[in-house]
């Protein structure tokens, strides 16, 4: 450290110059700014030490002089004075000693500490800011008084206009009086305060929450968030007590949109930055729970109207959402003019000035030509980097090679009755499936508000709603079950009522066995040990062909034991068995029927379709099939985790480089992730993310990833795939993406 070494040379070698104690001071703000506050406190009590004694002499003399009885001292030979300490340097002195209880947090020895400094202080800059400073310090200890009161001394001194208007803001706020809402509704409206509407609109809101006026506050917290342009964060405060607000209300979904707009904009340093974000991603699956329910329910509402009724609905909502639309843009266009005029107030020191960014006109049409360019961009870096592709454009080569670029394409327009009519589930299958994922999503959002939330009536609700709907459903029977948890020590009667529901709709379940004994899980998890034991004994005396007591092992299971977890298995192996002892392989297909049939959509299903298939399709030969094969992959949760995202022909690497990197400055800026492209086909490329501690880690960067479309945009669809380093390389080595998707659904 030069300038350290520099300052330690000069105490060293002027021992009688008064810049060895200005050396010692910046030592001491040297060592307060790399946090070796030991070492600066050393330095500051040798400068104590100095001034001390300074003082005691100086008082010594002045007694001296008034002792006039006192002879005159005999004249000698003039000794060398030692070096005094610099008066022009004590205010920095005073508040360098301020400064180090601040970074220590010893807030009242700063308070006292800088209250002293005021004496030394010559610079009105200089007394305005400890003054400045002192009200923050007394704001913070809730002395709201003194804190009023050191602001309003700020107020005093010619200073900057940003402070004075901080300062007239924080004291109007303290002062609790009946007319500070009148004073901000003042400042609100002078041109001067344009820049600063969006901490007048905050400040307007803190009232209105004090006088639990939240419909007010939450009106002027969101036109806080418009106008903060440049104060990332005031936008972030913002948007944080909105989210306060409605997490209160126990509103979580609008809670969680509030929270993931301040986490976007927020930078690293902000107060509590990684508790917002956790918040963000904690309510990111309820929000996705609750719009999906909300939406499939109310197509189906749609669906079930009458075929004239729905056209006509259909057609009053899509003039509705353009009505929508249109008065959007206008309040969009009211507030974007709004926002130039702002800025032109704040900034503009006369229309005649022929410097660029002080002349009105110049800057308009400058701000106009940018839009059509660049769009509406962040003020952020590498705001170029974004988003580059703003519209679609047809670019073809002619036969001389030279480029030719079209028009733009236009927009098709999907806001018809024939594309609202389609998404509409108008079959019995497509109702099915809607009201299947409906009931889906109101049981995951009852776990949520149970779970994560500990809100236990609004969980309630969801799982009713499972029920109510009277719906045979996957998860009729475990909201049932949450329910029957839910009531069993509060309230025995609806608990029995919903034993009995599960008793008598769901009697072979594994929790109606529960109920009959609460011991059965401890049991089922030992009888599952020990048919996985059994298991792998017989597939040891099938790859040893022992077929036939292969086969008699199986028809015991199959038949007589339907909970075994390994009974698919069991039907598969059986088949495998046939089809080895027997030259007719169409003895294989009423147990592969049987097996699809009763286990549907398992691996052990999709193997015997593929089976059914080669019989089918003439392939008859008799060939030994492990399907417990081992896999070219192997799961290592101890090593570190790599992420890839499969990149389509119809996108660049570059660009998806370009879209990642984005997204993880902003949402995993802390990780310091690396980036790289690879080329996996002809055709397809891929990007990788590297590297994550654990597992864990790097799924929940695939959910994030997934769940997000801002930078993203298209590339939130794309493929993607945690991965270790040696699964990485086998994949290069034998292109087998098929398999190791298997595989990563398998063990991711």
């Amino acid at each position: 450290m030069t300038s350290y070494k520099k300052f330690q040379f000069v105490k060293k070698f002027y021992e009688n110059d008064p810049s060895i104690f200005i050396s010692e001071l910046w030592l001491a703000k040297i060592n307060i700014a790399t946090g070796k506050f030991t070492e600066a406190n050393f330095n500051l009590m040798l400068l104590d030490k100095v001034i001390k004694a300074e003082e005691e002499e100086n008082a010594k003399k002045k007694e001296e002089k008034a002792d006039k009885s006192e002879k005159p001292a005999k004249k000698g030979k003039k000794k060398e004075k030692p070096a005094k300490f610099p008066k022009r340097v004590r205010f920095d002195f005073e508040i360098t000693k301020a400064d180090l209880c601040l970074k220590k947090k010893e807030y009242k020895e700063a308070i006292i500490l800088l209250e002293g400094s005021l004496q030394y202080a010559k610079k009105q800059k200089d007394k305005a800011r400890v003054h400045f400073i002192l009200g923050q310090l007394y704001e913070q200890e809730g002395q709201r008084t003194a804190a009023s009161d050191h602001y309003g001394k700020v107020l005093k001194y010619n200073v900057k206009y940003e402070m004075a208007f901080n300062a007239r803001i924080k004291r109007a706020f303290l002062g609790n009086t009946p007319s500070l809402r009148k004073d901000l509704m003042k400042m609100l409206k002078d041109a001067k305060n344009a820049e600063y509407k969006d901490q007048i609109y905050y400040a307007l809101a803190e009232i209105d929450i004090q006088n639990n006026n939240i419909v007010e506050a939450k009106d002027y917290l969101t036109k806080s968030t418009f106008y903060s342009t440049t104060n990332v964060r005031q936008k972030g405060m913002s948007y944080e007590k909105l989210g306060d607000l409605s997490y209160k209300e126990r509103d979580y979904v609008q809670a969680q949109k509030y929270y993931k707009e301040c986490a976007a904009v927020i930078k690293d340093d902000y107060p509590n930055a990684e508790g917002i974000r956790n918040k963000a991603l904690k309510l990111a699956d309820l929000v996705e729970a609750v719009e999906t329910a909300n939406y499939q329910d109310s197509i189906q509402k749609v669906a079930k109207m009458p075929e004239s009724e729905r056209e006509d609905f259909v057609k009053y909502v899509i003039k509705k959402t353009k009505e929508d639309e249109e008065k959007r843009k206008k309040l969009e266009a009211e507030r974007l003019r709004e926002l130039q005029q702002n800025q032109t107030v704040a900034t503009d020191n006369g229309n005649g000035s022929k410097w660029y960014f002080t002349n009105t006109k110049a800057r308009t049409e400058g701000f106009e030509e940018f839009k059509k360019i660049w769009g509406t961009r962040e003020n952020e870096d590498d705001w170029r980097r974004s988003e580059k592709i703003v519209m679609a454009i047809n670019i073809k080569v002619n036969e001389n090679g030279d480029t030719l670029v079209s028009d733009v394409e236009e927009k098709k327009d999907t806001l018809t009755v024939e594309n609202l009519m389609s998404k509409l589930p108008l079959t019995d299958s497509a109702m099915a499936a809607s009201i299947e994922l409906s009931l889906q999503s109101h049981y995951d959002a009852g776990v949520i508000y149970k779970d994560q939330l500990f809100e236990v009536p609004m969980a309630v609700t969801e799982f009713n709603i499972v029920l109510d709907r009277q719906t045979k459903s996957n998860v009729d029977l475990l909201s049932a079950f949450q329910l029957y948890r839910i009531n069993e020590k509060t309230n025995e009667p609806k608990a029995s009522e919903y034993k009995d529901y599960i008793m008598n709709h769901f009697p072979n379940s594994d929790y109606a066995n529960f109920l009959r004994d609460p011991d059965f899980f401890i049991k089922k998890k030992e009888m599952d040990a020990l048919s996985e034991k059994e298991y792998l004994s017989i597939l040891d005396r099938y790859n040893r062909k022992l077929y036939y007591p292969v086969i008699a092992k199986a028809d015991i299971v199959i038949e007589n034991e339907r909970n075994n977890i390994y009974r698919s298995k069991y039907l598969l192996l059986k088949a495998m068995c046939i089809g080895e002892i027997s030259d007719n392989k169409e003895e294989m297909v009423p147990v592969l029927n049987r097996l699809i049939a009763e286990y549907p959509q398992t691996p052990e299903a999709a193997r015997g379709q593929e089976l059914l298939k080669i019989l089918k399709d003439g392939f008859s030969k008799n060939e030994a099939i492990d399907f417990n094969k081992k896999s070219l992959y192997n799961y290592n949760d101890k090593v570190k985790q790599w992420v890839i995202v499969f990149v389509g022909k119809d996108e660049t690497s570059s660009a998806a480089k370009t879209k990642i990197s984005d997204f993880n400055r902003e949402f995993y800026s802390r990780d310091k992730l690396k980036i790289s492209s690879k080329i996996y086909t002809d055709e397809e490329s891929l990007v990788l993310i590297q590297e994550f501690d654990t597992d864990l880690k790097a799924k929940d960067y695939v959910r994030v990833f997934q769940n997000t479309r801002k930078h993203l945009f298209e590339l939130q669809k794309a493929k993607i795939l945690v991965i270790t380093q040696e699964n990485m390389r086998i994949l290069f080595e034998t292109k087998k993406l098929q398999e190791y998707e298997d595989f990563y659904m398998e063990h991711y």
